[in-house]
């Protein structure tokens, strides 16, 4: 998902900076602009494929992002891509399908009709050996993994109720050892990371960040031993955090990236020491393996970080940016694409009773919520896995709810926007 900007005046959001910055390793590739890339897959440093989330299209690439083929275009969401081999792959929608490739992404075929029950979308994909396949979900809930050893042709299907009430991102660096990461079922436990040992036969929780609207958004293994999360949070929550495991992800230590709020949903470390975590138009990096964060001008949107070999790797976002540790770049500066629907609270201050406006402008999975200080739901205003594009509009009275600041949290496919609404006398 794409962070909210309102906090940002509306025509920075839309003016490009005059000038970029010079930035050691990164340079931005010369790719069609999208809301957000949210996913991309290389088979080796040259050949690779980006899922252009919103826009539903997948890019293809043969000369190390130079260049890039438009293959495909869906009408929906197109949120995670992954390949088995060079002709085989999958890219996940966010609305019940899941396309398959046997020519390299020349075509896609919808493929979800194979799977029982029928997946409400696809967040993460993970391949391992030459036919396995896993697939779960969803963000917004409920939390499933789909897996099939046959390159897609057929599924069996977990309910992962009881672990996690939504599952974001999956990652097996064995066909009997993998990973999945979301939010803990109760919620109130905070973001986990869960463990099988069987192939997906079983699973556990090998961590819970216990605070209250954590999403282990996306899992990385740099090495056998290290291994990487970010945490995607809410505003309620006034700090920046991540994950490190120093033990092939048995055990895990919170690191503070910074004690200011980032929506955060990309991570990924290119050796030990250098890192970056970030979302929306802010990204971190550290020097040091995490024990301090500086942010760096690169781009906007920022999602998955794919890390090729000791020296290349691509982050997704509004384009897609490529890290080659030997370049300095003039990095330029991009012209910020507008954020997606848009939200009003009025009147704000008020007495207790406000008036909520969502314009969709587009049909999405639509979450709309009134939540105190301590980040506890006090409204569910909207929540629809098909809210209808145009306007949505609510009366709510607050004022039993007492005097406070409250935050109206609109999360959708395309991101996540807030609003204050200040209750007073």
């Amino acid at each position: 998902m794409t962070a909210a900007r309102i906090v940002l005046p509306f025509v920075l959001a839309c003016v490009a900076i005059a000038q970029g910055k010079a930035q050691t390793g990164w340079s931005v590739l010369d790719i069609t602009a999208s809301g957000r890339y949210d996913d991309a897959y290389f088979i080796n440093a040259d050949t690779g494929w980006a899922a252009g989330g919103p826009n539903g299209w997948i890019r293809k690439t043969v000369n190390g992002g130079q260049s890039w083929t438009l293959q495909f275009t869906s009408p929906h969401y197109l949120r995670s891509i992954e390949f088995l081999n060079a002709d085989t792959g999958f890219a996940g929608s966010l609305n019940g399908r899941l396309y398959r490739t046997a020519d390299g992404g020349s075509t896609w075929d919808n493929i979800a009709g194979s799977m029982a029950p029928p997946p409400f979308g696809i967040c993460g994909l993970a391949a391992i050996g030459g036919t396995t396949i896993h697939a779960c979900g969803l963000w917004a809930a409920p939390a499933y993994v789909y897996s099939s050893t046959d390159a897609g042709g057929t599924w069996t299907y977990t309910d992962m109720s009881g672990l996690a009430t939504r599952l974001v991102d999956i990652h097996f660096t064995h066909p009997d050892t993998g990973f999945a990461t979301g939010t803990a079922d109760p919620a109130v436990n905070g973001g986990v990371i869960l463990r099988t040992t069987d192939g997906g036969a079983s699973w556990s929780v090998v961590h819970q960040t216990n605070t209250l609207t954590d999403i282990v958004w996306k899992i990385q293994r740099l090495t056998a031993e290290l291994w990487y999360a970010s945490i995607y949070s809410e505003p309620t929550n006034d700090d920046t955090r991540m994950l490190r495991s120093n033990d092939a992800g048995i055990t895990w230590e919170q690191v503070l990236v910074s004690d200011d709020y980032t929506y955060v949903e990309a991570i990924g470390f290119i050796d030990p020491l250098r890192g970056w975590t970030g979302g929306d138009d802010r990204l971190w990096e550290t020097t040091d393996g995490g024990e301090t964060w500086t942010e760096i001008a690169l781009g906007d949107s920022y999602n998955r970080f794919f890390k090729v070999n000791d020296s290349t790797a691509y982050l997704t976002g509004q384009k897609v940016y490529k890290y080659q540790g030997d370049l300095t770049t003039q990095v330029p500066a991009e012209a910020a694409i507008p954020p997606p629907h848009s939200l009003r609270v009025t009147p704000n201050p008020s007495g207790g009773r406000i008036q909520v406006e969502v314009v969709l402008d587009r049909s999405t999975i639509a979450d709309l919520r009134i939540v105190n200080s301590g980040g506890s739901t006090v409204r569910q205003l909207l929540r629809s896995n098909d809210a209808a594009p145009g306007p949505h509009r609510f009366i709510v009275d607050l004022s039993w709810e007492g005097i406070g600041t409250y935050l109206v949290v609109l999360k959708t496919n395309e991101g996540m926007r807030w609003e204050k609404a200040v209750i007073s006398q």
